[in-house]
């Protein structure tokens, strides 16, 4: 093979080695400042209820915007929807830093879960645009394992420096402010995107054929709102858990955290080969049965240890299913559709679980702080079972 022929490939994996960077300093930026939050929600004296508002706000407010963002960046390009996605985060840092009441707290939860929304989907785009054929998998795994990674390393900094050095959140938030901002100039500057292959009857399609729903999806829709349904009750309160009921300090906080990130650190870097090579619904049903060890600890214990085996769990819970829900979309319904499917899924997956916060923090305001992580172990395991016996395996693309 001639060095022109190895040009295109070379230049594709200098875009996934500098888009994987990116989301790298994104994923520190996030996990050095969230040792942090608990205890400024804390120190805010908001009801756990109020938590659960703002978070149903963000995820309507993402919701609604998942779809339409991601129709327009199939069309126009992913680009700028991660930085816009950025800069959504980059907000959201500054508002936790400036909180001292209610109000602002509530904006930094809103401007962060928006940021997932529009720049993780444009981020995942972009990596499933530029991997090869037969090794979509793999990139995405990869992507997880180097984010994780700086996510893992991140709390336990800022665990730290909270902790030990006494540093205020106020400066905390600023720094993880910086990083996103240096995200955005690497993504501004070094990516430059090569052009997306649409088939002609894409480029004709309507707005109105563009939100009419392909048959083919209707059952990973189904399991895609109830995952998010039942997930959504419990994992917004997981680390407030930890810190409030299990009295753990911001220090154990950061490993409890470093070690929830460093699951898909080490499961992205080792088991992406697994993923294309045995197939997207082993991992999806193992994501679900993952709740088992996920709660169990929690809810049969108290000292703040055994938080660490529950963020194994945790982790396993987010690493198996995020590589294999994108390869099963690029699967199932080909690049050129990438933001628009997924943006479907997201749309109808957020709808289903809008009300789930709201949920969770009445059940822990109401009944008790276990209620919500016992109805989400009770409905994850019977999604892993509806996925094992009811979901079909995409076919893959064959290797180029």
């Amino acid at each position: 093979m001639s060095s022109k022929d190895n040009q295109p490939r070379s230049d594709a994996e200098s875009q996934i080695l500098l888009l994987i960077a990116a989301d790298a300093l994104f994923g520190f930026s996030i996990g050095f400042s969230s040792p942090s939050i608990a205890p400024l929600i804390v120190a805010l004296g908001v009801s756990i209820s109020f938590v659960g508002q703002a978070q149903t706000v963000g995820g309507l407010s993402a919701t609604f915007l998942r779809l339409p963002v991601g129709v327009a960046m199939d069309r126009i390009g992913r680009k700028p929807f991660i930085i816009m996605g950025g800069l959504m985060t980059l907000v959201g840092f500054f508002s936790y830093s400036l909180a001292t009441f209610w109000l602002l707290l509530g904006a930094g939860i809103v401007f962060v879960s928006i940021d997932y929304a529009i720049r993780g989907t444009a981020s995942s785009a972009s990596l499933g645009d530029a991997a090869r054929s037969g090794s979509v998998g793999r990139v995405f795994s990869i992507d997880l394992g180097v984010t994780e990674t700086a996510a893992t390393i991140a709390p336990i900094i800022g665990g730290y420096v909270a902790t030990a050095m006494a540093i205020p959140s106020q400066t905390i938030f600023s720094v993880s402010a910086a990083l996103a901002g240096a995200a955005i100039l690497t993504v501004l500057v070094g990516y430059k995107p090569a052009p997306i292959r649409r088939a002609p009857e894409t480029e004709r399609q309507s707005w109105r054929s563009i939100l009419r729903v392909d048959k083919r999806i209707l059952p990973i829709l189904t399991v895609v709102a109830l995952d998010a349904t039942a997930w959504r009750i419990s994992f917004p309160f997981w680390t407030l858990y930890v810190f409030k009921e299990m009295h753990a300090t911001q220090g154990q906080l950061g490993i409890f955290l470093a070690i929830s990130a460093g699951i898909p650190a080490l499961t992205g870097l080792t088991l992406g080969s697994k993923l294309d090579k045995v197939g997207r619904k082993p991992f999806l049903a193992l994501s679900e049965w993952s709740a088992i060890g996920t709660f169990l600890p929690l809810l049969l214990a108290t000292q703040p240890e055994f938080s660490y085996i529950s963020a194994v769990f945790g982790g396993l819970v987010y690493s198996l299913w995020v590589p294999a829900i994108n390869a099963y979309v690029v699967d199932h319904f080909g690049r050129e559709k990438f933001g628009q499917t997924l943006g479907t899924i997201s749309l109808v997956a957020g709808l289903a679980s809008a009300a789930s916060p709201a949920l969770g923090g009445w059940l822990w305001d109401n009944i008790s702080p276990k209620a919500p992580f016992i109805l989400t172990l009770i409905l994850a395991i019977v999604i892993g079972l509806i996925i094992w016996f009811r979901i079909e395996e995409p076919r893959p693309e064959t290797p180029t």
